[in-house]
C-alpha cells in the first residue's frame, strides 16, 4: 500500500539527505538554532526544547502597564468639569446679586460726613416694599413705595424746568412755562440795570434779588449791573450776526451762542458786569472781588458760574466769569461742591434712578434733599413723585426728568 507510488520514496530520500546535511552545515539557521539549545541551561536539564525559555516561578506574563495618556485625559476632563461647575456657580451668584439689587433689598446708605451726601436706595422716611405692586396702573414695573404716587408727564415737558440743559448740542424749544417779567420794579435797590427792558424768570429774579441783596451787604458794593438777561431768537440773531461782523465767525462762535442754542432764551441767565456811581463802566476782569464773591456764594441762591474757565472742552464755550445761570439751591450747591458743570451735572444724576440709589444731600444751611432721575419713555413718562413732602420735576430737556424733594431741616 506504501510503494503505490515509488515516486515517493525517491522524494523521502531525498528530503532525509538534506536535512542531514542542514544539521551538519555550521551556517545553517536550524544548525545554530538546535547548538543554542544545547547550550540553554533549560536544554541541559531537561527542559522543553521548544525554543521559548521557561519563565521562573511567579513571573507575571501580563505586568500593570502605566497608560499615562489616559491618566492624564481623566484629570483633564475633571478640572474642566469643574471650571464649568465654578463658572456657573460665579454666574449664579451674580445673577442673585444684581437681582437684588434691582429690587431694592440692599438699603444701606453711603455717607459723606464732610459734604453731608447720602447715597440711598429709596427715600429715608419710607424703604420700598420687594412685593407691593404699583398703586396706580402705569407702564413701569417698578413698584411704587407707600408714599409715592405716578405723575404723569409729556414728551413736551422733557424740555420744559429748571434744569433744562441748552447748550451747543441741545436747542431751546421756546415752549415754556417761564414767567418772563422785566427786572424794572421787580428788582431792589442793591444793584443796577442797562434798561428797563432787560427781564427774567419771575422765580429766578426773586432768587437773583436776594444774592444781589446779600452782595450789597457783604462787600459795600451796589454798583454791579444786570446787562444781559432774557433774549428772544431774533435779539440772539442780531448779537451774533454783530459779533461775526466785529470780530469774525471764530470769536463768535466762542462766545455767543448759535441763535436757538443759548441760555438767554430760557430767561435764567444773566450776564453782570459794573456801572459805579462816577458813571464810569467796567468789567470783572478789572474788578476781580465782584466774581470772586459770585464763584463763592451764588449757589446759596440757586445760582452757578456757567462757563468756567476748566470747562470749555465740555461746554464749548469760552471763559465767561460774568454769565450766571439759574437751577435751583441743592442743584447748584451739589454743581459746586464737585466742580460740576452743567453738562457733567445732567450726565451725573442719570446714576441716581427712581429704582435705585437716590441722591441725598444736606446743603450748607442744613437742608436735606433727595433728587433722582426717570427717563423719558415717549409721548408719556410716569414719574414717581412723593405725597407727603414738596417736590419739583423738572426736565433736563435731553432724556428725562429729574425730581428733587424737600426732606426738611437736619437735626
Amino acid at each position: 500500500m506504501n510503494n503505490r507510488n515509488p515516486n515517493n520514496n525517491a522524494r523521502r530520500s531525498n528530503n532525509q539527505q538534506r536535512t542531514g546535511q542542514n544539521q551538519n552545515n555550521p551556517n545553517n539557521q536550524y544548525s545554530r538554532y538546535n547548538q543554542h539549545n544545547q547550550n540553554n541551561q533549560y536544554y541541559r536539564s531537561g527542559q522543553p526544547s521548544n525554543g521559548y525559555r521557561q519563565n521562573p516561578a511567579g513571573y507575571d506574563p501580563y505586568p500593570p502597564v502605566r497608560h499615562r495618556s489616559r491618566r492624564k485625559a481623566r484629570q483633564t476632563a475633571f478640572l474642566v468639569v469643574l471650571t464649568v461647575i465654578i463658572m456657573v456657580m460665579l454666574l449664579v451668584s451674580v445673577v442673585i446679586f444684581a437681582a437684588r439689587c434691582a429690587s431694592g433689598q440692599f438699603t444701606d446708605n453711603e455717607t459723606d460726613t464732610a459734604s453731608g451726601l447720602i447715597t440711598s436706595s429709596q427715600s429715608t422716611t419710607e424703604a420700598v416694599s420687594d412685593t407691593q405692586p404699583p398703586e396706580t396702573t402705569a407702564p413701569e414695573t417698578t413698584a411704587l413705595a407707600a408714599n409715592f404716587e405716578y405723575q404723569t408727564m409729556t414728551e413736551a415737558d422733557v424740555h420744559k424746568g429748571y434744569l433744562i440743559l441748552v447748550n451747543y448740542q441741545n436747542a431751546f424749544t421756546f415752549d415754556t412755562d417761564f414767567v418772563i417779567q422785566p427786572f424794572y420794579g421787580n428788582r431792589n435797590n442793591s444793584y443796577k440795570l442797562r434798561d428797563t427792558l432787560v427781564s427774567l424768570d419771575a422765580y429766578a429774579m426773586d432768587w437773583c434779588n436776594q444774592m444781589m441783596a446779600a452782595f450789597e451787604a457783604e462787600t459795600g458794593y451796589h454798583d454791579i449791573l444786570v446787562n444781559s438777561a432774557y433774549r428772544t431768537l431774533e435779539e440772539q440773531e442780531e448779537i451774533y450776526s454783530s459779533r461775526v461782523e466785529d470780530y469774525g465767525e471764530e470769536y463768535a462762535k466762542n462766545y455767543v451762542a448759535v441763535p436757538g442754542y443759548s441760555e438767554h432764551h430760557t430767561g435764567l441767565a444773566i450776564d453782570f458786569t459794573i456801572y459805579t456811581d462816577d458813571n464810569e463802566s467796567k468789567t470783572f476782569d478789572d474788578m476781580t472781588d465782584y466774581p470772586l464773591w459770585l464763584s463763592e456764594n451764588g449757589h446759596r441762591f440757586g445760582y452757578i458760574q456757567r462757563y468756567p474757565g476748566d470747562k470749555v472742552d465740555i461746554t464749548k464755550i469760552s471763559y465767561e466769569n460774568w454769565h450766571y445761570r439759574y437751577v435751583g439751591k441743592p442743584h447748584a450747591y451739589y454743581m459746586k461742591l464737585q466742580n460740576f458743570c452743567l453738562e457733567e451735572y445732567i450726565d451725573d444724576l442719570r446714576n441716581y434712578p427712581y429704582d435705585g440709589h437716590h441722591l441725598m444731600l444736606t446743603d450748607d444751611e442744613g437742608a436735606m434733599w433727595e433728587i433722582y432721575f426717570v427717563a423719558a419713555e415717549g409721548e408719556t413718562t410716569e414719574v414717581p413723585v412723593p405725597t407727603d413732602r414738596e417736590y419739583t420735576v423738572s426736565g433736563n430737556n435731553v432724556d428725562g426728568f429729574i425730581v428733587t424733594i424737600e426732606n426738611g431741616q437736619a437735626s
